[in-house]
């Protein structure tokens, strides 16, 4: 039974160290960009996906160069994971315009608009 226990203790304090790493990042985002010029809102989900809502000056060509720069600082903040960050519009309710991944492994960044 103890070494049940101690598997659930590591496994929430990695899931701790996970939460303190996103809440840490996201605080960067937002020291980075204090007047939301280019992103109003940034979340992670459940799978570790960043989630950002952009500022309507954020000219769409734009939009991919951003989210290469973020999975970017991302893989350095949660090296070799595979990561995803998600691009809303600043719609009620927001609506997805593209997807940036990073595949840990190979290392190559795609990302793919939505149309």
């Amino acid at each position: 039974m103890g070494a049940c226990f101690a598997q659930l203790s590591t496994r929430s304090e990695t899931q701790g160290d996970l939460k303190q790493h996103q809440i840490a990042f996201l605080k960067r985002i937002r020291k980075a960009d204090p007047q939301h010029q280019t992103i109003e809102r940034a979340v992670f989900n459940q799978q570790n996906e960043l989630g950002l809502i952009l500022n309507r000056s954020v000219e769409m060509d734009k939009i991919s160069a951003l989210m290469r720069s973020m999975l970017v600082q991302m893989a350095r903040e949660f090296p070799n994971q595979d990561l995803t960050v998600l691009a809303y519009t600043p719609s009620n309710p927001p609506r997805k315009i593209g997807t940036a991944r990073l595949n840990a492994r190979t290392r190559d960044m795609t990302y793919t608009p939505e149309y």
